[in-house]
């Protein structure tokens, strides 16, 4: 009977594990989670890149019905990435007025995914300003949350900052996008208010520590052509 009874488990167990599959993936969750916020599934073929791409927005961003539209339309390569830049530089940008900083002796900073070349080690150099204080917490949404001057990578060719500015209120903070990429394609692609935008090159530290006294200048005034 207890042979029986260990068969008998054995047996349901297997039926069970065929019932309940195999568990889904992070990509799979949040593809069938977009899939449903936008009904890819409406815009025919192209609807697997339509859902891929727009995964990249912030989840508290809903793109337009036309934007999705017209991206089925133009983007007849099949390519995942030229869906993506067509989403993102024809999306509505986010509204996120800046208000000066406070003129004081020291501010908080965060940087986020920053190239260092041979020539300027630009994250340790950041540590050598005496009027910056880095902020770390438990997790990067918190430090952002907390900095008031943002130094960040463009996150990529899927601008995943876009990600982490969705997540803070910019109003008292001084956004800086250190990226390989041009002006124009970081400001096409990011949703968000960027107050400077620079390439990672400096020639030597004492350059650099010029550059930042001219970033504290900037963010402690609003510029008549703002």
């Amino acid at each position: 009977m207890k042979t029986f009874n260990q068969k008998a488990w054995i047996f349901i167990h297997k039926i069970w594990k065929n019932f309940k599959g195999k568990p889904l993936d992070k990509n799979t969750t949040i593809g069938r989670k977009v899939c449903g916020k936008y009904r890819a599934w409406k815009y025919g073929p192209l609807h697997t890149f339509i859902e891929m791409a727009a995964s990249v927005f912030p989840e508290n961003y809903r793109l337009d019905e036309e934007v999705l539209r017209a991206a089925n339309a133009v983007c007849r390569t099949y390519s995942p990435r030229a869906m993506i830049y067509y989403l993102l530089s024809h999306a509505k940008k986010v509204d996120s007025p800046r208000q000066p900083l406070a003129v004081k002796k020291q501010y908080s900073y965060v940087a986020w995914q920053i190239n260092n070349l041979p020539k300027v080690n630009i994250v340790t150099t950041l540590t050598k300003h005496p009027r910056l204080i880095e902020i770390r917490e438990e997790t990067l949404e918190l430090s952002a949350a907390k900095a008031e001057i943002l130094i960040l990578s463009s996150g990529g060719d899927y601008f995943e900052v876009n990600k982490l500015l969705s997540t803070i209120d910019l109003t008292h903070k001084y956004v800086i996008i250190c990226s390989a990429f041009d002006e124009a394609t970081i400001r096409d692609h990011i949703l968000y208010r960027i107050d400077r935008k620079i390439t990672p090159v400096f020639e030597n530290e004492k350059q650099y520590l010029a550059f930042i006294d001219e970033i504290i200048q900037e963010a402690t005034t609003i510029p008549l052509n703002n």
